[in-house]
């Protein structure tokens, strides 16, 4: 069975001169910079009720030789500025990968082709001119005015959306607020209390949307992020964000992956964020990522929270490799 959404990326992508390989396509970008793949990787789960058909998953391998080297850390907060995925080391090899998953009852299959190609389209590009632009101010400014993408939109999100959205969120007993540029709201991790606004120590992770932070090269757009209370700090905060990218990766029955768990400010703390690039407002997006963070946030509280501790490290560890037989 093919859904509408891997129809209309077959459809646009056969219009253009990309290799064919097995299971989708291969792009070698000019002058050697990298390869990028959108593959559309089969799923074996049965059961009633929605299933995940396929996996969107669009990979770049960065092979630029003016890319300078990222050590573990610093792959880590490039993560802090991605889009279109979680960047990560394979050796000494600079990759990215996002991932989506089609559903059986996908209801807006135009949107989510719409991500999937631009995600494979941008990722390479954008991805390697942040990267680059991480080396100083200067070469930052080269980049953005290389892709001259705009930096603000014309018109606002409408205040009605807004507030629509922020009551969507009180139905389902989440605090939530919105100014003119940003919805945001809170998950309760453990205990009762809703709200850090009413317990500072109450552990909520931290939902906003925001469309007034242009990407420093992607411009305008949405940029989503998730907070979490640190009762104890990681050890080791960047293994900490490439596991939890790792696990995301793993769950076909997930919100999409087009963001990614990275180091953020001078004291290296993990947070994940997502940037959709826009260059006007897109309908009713900013509610739709606020609720892919939502749930982002309860699959942290399921599987990952221990109440007063925080994140149960023991389970970030990479499973055991089996023993040898005898």
């Amino acid at each position: 069975m093919t859904s509408e959404i891997e129809e209309r990326i077959h459809e646009a992508l056969g219009k253009h001169p990309l290799e064919r390989i097995g299971d989708g396509y291969r792009v070698v970008h000019p002058g050697g910079v990298g390869t990028g793949t959108l593959r559309l990787l089969p799923v074996d789960r049965d059961g009633e009720g929605p299933r995940v058909l396929s996996i969107v998953e669009i990979t770049a391998e960065y092979l630029a030789p003016a890319l300078r080297r990222f050590h573990p850390a610093g792959v880590q907060r490039l993560n802090a500025l991605s889009l279109h995925g979680a960047f990560d080391l394979q050796g000494d090899l600079l990759v990215q990968k996002a991932q989506l998953s089609i559903y059986s009852n996908e209801v807006s299959a135009p949107f989510m082709a719409w991500l999937a190609l631009t995600a494979f389209g941008q990722q390479l590009p954008l991805g390697q001119s942040t990267a680059l632009a991480t080396a100083s101010a200067a070469v930052l400014e080269q980049q953005r005015a290389h892709h001259g993408l705009p930096r603000q939109w014309n018109q606002p999100i409408s205040a009605e959306s807004l507030q629509a959205t922020v009551a969507s969120l009180h139905s389902r007993g989440l605090a939530a607020s919105h100014n003119e540029k940003a919805v945001w709201a809170e998950v309760p991790l453990s205990g009762t209390c809703p709200s850090r606004s009413i317990d500072p120590q109450a552990e909520t992770a931290l939902l906003q949307v925001n469309v007034g932070t242009p990407h420093p090269i992607a411009g305008a757009g949405y940029l989503a992020s998730l907070s979490l209370p640190w009762p104890k700090a990681p050890a080791d905060p960047a293994g900490t964000c490439r596991r939890l990218n790792e696990l995301e990766m793993a769950r076909p029955d997930f919100v999409p992956r087009l963001g990614a768990w990275g180091l953020h400010g001078p004291d290296d703390v993990p947070r994940y964020t997502c940037f959709i690039p826009s260059p006007e407002p897109f309908v009713d997006l900013h509610s739709t990522m606020i609720w892919w963070q939502a749930v982002r946030a309860a699959w942290i509280r399921d599987e990952l929270w221990v109440a007063g501790e925080g994140l149960d490290f023991a389970k970030l560890a990479p499973a055991a490799a089996p023993a040898p037989a005898a």
